[in-house]
């Protein structure tokens, strides 16, 4: 049987959460103080790649959990091995 359950749920998402209020905050802050076309970009660039990966996340994780535990034995052939017995010519 596998063990699906995420170890420290609750400090992972407490941990990402922190992390995106901060870089939120910081974002707004740099936004609000510098007129910079470049740095505003970069921001705006990090959050479509946050967009992104979440999106990623989100689409491979819906996926994996259609997975099923399937109990695999080996065949015992070379193909799928386990314990092989060459043949000698």
């Amino acid at each position: 049987m596998t063990n699906r359950g995420i170890p420290n749920l609750q400090i992972v998402v407490v941990v990402c959460a922190v992390a995106v209020a901060g870089y939120a905050a910081f974002s707004v802050w740099t936004v609000w103080r510098d007129q910079d076309a470049a740095l505003i970009g970069d921001i705006i660039g990090t959050w479509k790649s946050f967009a992104v990966m979440a999106f990623g996340f989100w689409l491979g994780s819906s996926s994996g959990g259609k997975a099923k535990d399937v109990e695999h034995r080996p065949a015992g052939t070379p193909v799928d091995p386990v314990s092989v017995v060459e043949e000698k010519p």
